[in-house]
């Protein structure tokens, strides 16, 4: 069996003709459709591609989904609904709707790490911050949707993934570009357009930008323990875009939280890179497929 796997983001598509070894055929990635007509419209030129070796299709979506009448309801950074039951071939193949995050948290969990752990969490930045909570061996969803860390309240108009999503780290450097341009950071910032260079202790950072750096890191910190005193999770899985450039984040992450903060009598949760790293999506979307009747 062959499963048309998308993992879909604010600003890309990406995906993948997946077999039941979750072996990648092929991999594909298109710029995010903006209204739900043009975003079908290109998930039935894409299923065109592939529509002889496709047994079943199955997409991760940034926000809420309603799975059973497979509309995707609405996300922050996809602000319009979506109808599967619209796409030409929905009579013919199976369709399987999944919030992004946890599909990205199913799959490393499944593949990774089930063996050693009951209680998981998964951050993934990218456009904004996705989440996915694995409770006791299973998708932790609430009345349908929970696990939408990136939505978490700093202040009255603020959420959490507008300060340290990898599109605000990118903002963060852009930002210190334009203060100087003649900086190490802003150098190769310049050429290479990645926000998480921030990350990258090889670089001498300027007071002004170090301090940047360690207010994402701060910041982020604080969700991560925020989350362990919630769910009283075994491990952190930081995935998403960022995982392509990942540098010093994780360590960064580690020194701050065993620096400032205690937990007698506990051990706070390991924090580990994404393995599947950008594709945990998309083999979580495959997963959901080749385990659903």
């Amino acid at each position: 069996m062959k499963i048309l796997a998308f993992d879909v983001g604010g600003t890309t598509i990406k995906g993948g003709l997946v077999n039941e070894n979750l072996k990648i055929k092929e991999k594909f990635i298109e710029d995010t459709p903006k209204r739900e007509d043009t975003f079908l419209s290109l998930i039935e030129e894409i299923h065109n591609r592939f529509s002889d070796e496709t047994d079943r299709v199955s997409l991760g979506m940034p926000g809420f989904v309603d799975n059973d009448n497979h509309i995707f309801k609405y996300g922050t950074n996809m602000q319009f609904s979506i109808d599967f039951k619209k796409l030409g071939f929905s009579k013919e193949k199976k369709i399987y709707l999944e919030n992004d995050g946890n599909l990205a948290a199913y799959s490393e969990y499944l593949l990774n790490f089930k063996n050693d752990y009951k209680n998981l969490i998964m951050l993934t930045f990218g456009t904004g911050v996705g989440g996915g909570v694995i409770y006791n061996s299973e998708i932790f969803k609430g009345s349908g949707n929970a696990g939408e860390i990136g939505r978490i309240l700093i202040n009255e108009r603020t959420y959490l993934e507008d300060v340290i999503s990898a599109k605000a780290w990118t903002k963060k450097c852009q930002e210190l570009y334009e203060i100087n341009k003649e900086t190490k950071l802003s150098n190769i910032f310049y050429e290479e357009k990645v926000g998480s260079l921030l990350f990258d202790r090889s670089i001498d950072l300027e007071d002004y930008e170090e301090f940047a750096r360690d207010e994402i890191i701060q910041n982020t910190s604080n969700a991560l323990i925020s989350l362990f005193e919630l769910f009283d999770n075994d491990i952190f899985v930081i995935g998403g875009s960022m995982t392509k450039s990942p540098y010093d984040f994780v360590p960064l992450l580690d020194e701050y939280i065993s620096t400032n903060f205690e937990f007698p009598n506990r051990n706070f949760p390991k924090i580990k890179l994404s393995k599947a790293r950008e594709d945990s999506g998309m083999l979580g979307a495959a997963l959901l497929a080749l385990n659903s009747e």
